[in-house]
């Protein structure tokens, strides 16, 4: 009955968090009231409550403040907190504190450069409402939710420039699109790439932060002792544990990212009777990568489009990964559909 009454008395003291809202079951999202959350942006919500274990919890991901749902309530609402507490005890829950907590706060560690104008362009996808356009088009693509955290999006594509003004006359759009940002394995910024959503025919525009450094999607977050999936497409990622993105076919820049070849499986659009996808099929068998061969049964081109067909991506991955002479074998046949 815990998980109960704290969300009871969250809906009861929600009249009071700026931009409430419901995310999903057991998990709600506000404006921080402690931190005030972003000044610059006024619809960034990063003070969250969560189920953990037995009650709800508080945590704010721009203060870093974190409370039981019972702390939070008391500095909030002396009052309502007593009819919580009373219910609590009546329930048999005994150690609901008496003294109010002292709330500790410190000053945000904001980001700089490129990480700060970040913040400031772009608004991250798990802040936003259910029906904003950005939210509604990964939904019809079935991109995990949890994901959502690692996408923005900006409301005009021409603010992209003020990461690099070189861009300045290319980008003529006003288009909002839907931006995954690319780090190194150090997490610095390296780069971004943006989605049309609204069927432009420049499907994606990207913006190089360090031009000496390749755009790989996913370097800082990927567990380079562990098997690794490397795709085209970012988006593609988004669906495949441990898996990076070399945006397009450029797997030339696997030599220096630091994973050993043989952790390294290639994963390449499902398109047999395309010559030059066979062609770097065939040379990432021949330099000595595992490369996934997709079975005959597979119909769709992209690990996105297999996704929305209901199949067990990583499954069909994990099945269908060979290297060497075995690799070579599977290759012709299926280059032969």
């Amino acid at each position: 009955m815990s998980l109960f009454l704290d969300q009871k008395y969250l809906l009861l003291v929600s009249n009071r968090l700026p931009l409430f809202k419901k995310k999903k079951d057991l998990t709600y999202n506000c404006r921080c009231i402690v931190c005030g959350d972003s000044q610059k942006n006024t619809r960034k919500c990063r003070g969250y409550f969560f189920a953990y274990k037995t009650d709800m919890r508080y945590k704010c991901y721009n203060c870093d403040l974190s409370l039981n749902f019972a702390n939070f309530l008391k500095s909030q609402d002396s009052n309502l907190y007593s009819q919580y507490a009373l219910e609590k005890y009546s329930e048999g829950h005994s150690s609901v504190s008496n003294t109010l907590p002292t709330i500790k706060f410190e000053e945000p560690k904001f980001k700089t450069g490129d990480e700060k104008l970040i913040d400031k362009l772009l608004i991250r996808l798990d802040t936003l409402p259910e029906d904003n356009e950005a939210v509604i088009f990964c939904n019809k693509r079935c991109i995990p939710v949890e994901k959502f955290n690692e996408l923005y999006l900006i409301e005009n594509i021409k603010d992209i420039v003020q990461l690099n003004d070189k861009y300045k006359e290319s980008i003529r759009g006003e288009e909002p699109r839907l931006v995954l940002p690319f780090y190194d394995a150090a997490g610095k910024l390296t780069g971004v790439t943006c989605r049309a959503m609204r069927g432009e025919t420049l499907r994606y525009i990207t913006v190089k932060i360090q031009e000496d450094v390749p755009l790989i999607f996913g370097m800082q977050t990927v567990e380079k002792n562990k098997l690794v999936y490397v795709v085209e497409g970012p988006i593609d990622s988004l669906f495949i544990k441990n898996s990076i993105a070399v945006t397009g076919t450029s797997f030339g820049k696997l030599s220096n990212i630091g994973i050993s070849s043989s952790k390294l499986v290639v994963v390449i659009d499902n398109q047999p009777r395309n010559k030059d996808v066979c062609n770097v099929v065939e040379k990432n068998i021949d330099l000595g990568y595992n490369v996934v061969i997709w079975p005959q049964i597979i119909l769709e081109k992209d690990i996105n489009e297999m996704v929305l067909a209901g199949k067990n991506i990583n499954k069909i991955l994990k099945d269908n990964t060979f290297s060497g002479l075995t690799a070579k074998a599977k290759f012709y046949a299926w280059k032969r559909c």
